[in-house]
């Protein structure tokens, strides 16, 4: 299956006449008006995505055709919003944040950005078709996404790092999100997580070698279209050891969150173990920093708790089937072994 959430029948956001009055002013476009009914993106758990088509933009530097991204969280929002305008800023290949009012007054914090086109690299693959499509992903997969953490890993942090500062409240780097999840799982009363956490902290890895990571790197959040790639959906970035985006793409490689019948699976699952070693192995022959098997795993079990207290939460709150189709119950299994390691 894809991970792509169900869109519940909605004709526009309640944001929408505020989002467009601030493009009005913002671009000096008083004429500028929907050319379009708004469309309703599927894709994400988070925010909500709708396409605009406007009228009016021509010449400006607005196009035509662009993403409206509605946040519930402000301050996650402002650092979602802050990394992905930073990185674009950088030429990396994701869409240019145009407009945005992180701490509205009223409504859900928002962003416009360019509307990207393509498809993601495991667009509507399950079962059948999952198996099929093995040999052609075997290689173009995991090296498109080797290219993508590689060439995010080259750009310089020090801008993105102090504009993340300037823009939220929430602590950069490993040690704070290290912090954050000791305190889940002091709150959820969940021992085994408590001392895996306690583990990790006591056996950090060396942290001066810092890059802009994405820490959500896998096939639906690249969009290619031809040779073209755009990478979406900064909200689990950071500044941190580029083993930060290696440990949770191959992990995800490793175990794909597909629908796939029982008599499948074991096939299905070889194959996802070679192409997620083929990422591993092509990184290391194309990316900017060397990373060793000890860091890796060390960020494999940070990634594992971090899935972890994200489930433990939903149980607690009586929430699970809210999120039924979510990877993290499909990874679930694969990752309570950590916990132990």
């Amino acid at each position: 299956m894809s991970i792509a959430d169900r869109v519940p029948p909605v004709n526009r956001p309640p944001e929408l006449d505020t989002v467009l009055d601030q493009l009005r002013r913002h671009f000096h476009l008083p004429d500028l008006l929907l050319g379009a009914p708004p469309k309703r993106l599927s894709g994400g758990f988070w925010a909500e995505m709708w396409i605009l088509t406007l009228n009016g933009s021509t010449g400006s530097d607005l196009p035509g055709r662009v993403v409206l991204r509605l946040a519930p969280d402000a301050d996650l929002a402002a650092w979602e919003t802050t990394l992905q305008a930073s990185v674009a800023q950088q030429d990396y290949p994701t869409p240019a944040v145009r407009a945005s009012d992180l701490a509205p007054s009223a409504g859900r914090a928002w962003c416009v950005m360019d509307h990207a086109e393509g498809s993601p690299l495991l667009g509507g693959l399950s079962g059948l078709r999952a198996l099929a499509a093995l040999p052609r992903l075997a290689t173009g997969l995991p090296d498109t996404l080797a290219r993508a953490a590689a060439d995010l890993h080259r750009l310089d942090p020090a801008p993105i790092e102090a504009a993340l500062a300037k823009a939220t409240a929430r602590t950069i780097g490993v040690d704070g999100l290290l912090g954050h999840y000791q305190t889940q799982a002091r709150v959820l009363d969940d021992a085994p997580l408590q001392r895996a956490l306690q583990r990790l902290a006591g056996s950090r890895p060396d942290p001066n070698l810092r890059v802009v990571c994405h820490g959500d790197l896998h096939p639906f959040n690249i969009l290619t279209n031809g040779d073209q790639m755009t990478v979406l959906d900064w909200t689990a970035g950071q500044i941190a050891h580029p083993a930060y985006d290696l440990a949770f793409t191959h992990m995800l490689l490793a175990n794909p969150p597909l629908d796939a019948p029982t008599p499948l699976r074991p096939v299905i699952n070889a194959a996802a173990r070679r192409i997620a070693h083929r990422f591993i192995a092509t990184y290391q022959k194309i990316g900017p920093h060397p990373v060793g098997n000890d860091t890796l795993d060390w960020y494999h079990n940070l990634h594992a708790c971090r899935i972890l207290i994200d489930l433990a939460g939903w149980r607690a709150a009586g929430e699970l089937d809210a999120h039924r189709g979510h990877p993290w119950l499909a990874m679930e299994p694969a990752l309570l072994p950590l916990l132990a390691a």
